[in-house]
């Protein structure tokens, strides 16, 4: 009973709630983070260069890829990019970053446009069209 009663009796206290003790919490470190705009390093240059990819680019191109004139053969950049780092990453090789790769693409000669490189396609997928194709034509 004597429960019920505090609760009952009880009266808001002129004490001011919000007072905080004197131990306040430390504050974050500001942050060290300045942006892309500041310099960089020589290393961080070499992942930039085009030049740095072109041997891996060639070979990956020569193994993977096909061109075949007159055709209209087109395919994604993304397409293509993840392809080439998978391919680097077997080789233990540093994929390129998507503007190096298109660097890379025009460099070769092949356009760019809407996303799409023209002129180049991986061949495995060359190679499943024309099997589609094929199953297409024997069957009617």
């Amino acid at each position: 009973m004597l429960t019920i009663n505090r609760w009952r009796n009880w009266r808001a206290s002129d004490e001011k709630i919000e007072e905080s003790p004197r131990n306040e919490p430390s504050k974050p470190p500001k942050p060290t983070f300045e942006g892309f705009d500041g310099s960089v390093s020589p290393e961080m240059q070499i992942f930039s260069d085009p030049q740095a990819w072109q041997a891996d680019f060639g070979r990956w191109r020569a193994e993977r890829c096909v061109s075949r004139p007159g055709c209209e053969d087109s395919q994604s950049v993304g397409s293509l990019l993840l392809d080439f780092a998978e391919w680097c990453v077997g080789h233990r090789a540093v994929p390129a970053d998507r503007q190096v790769f298109e660097q890379l693409l025009t460099g070769a000669g092949f356009l760019l446009k809407d996303g799409m490189a023209i002129g180049v396609i991986l061949r495995m997928d060359l190679q499943a069209v024309l099997h589609s194709q094929r199953v297409t034509i024997n069957r009617t």
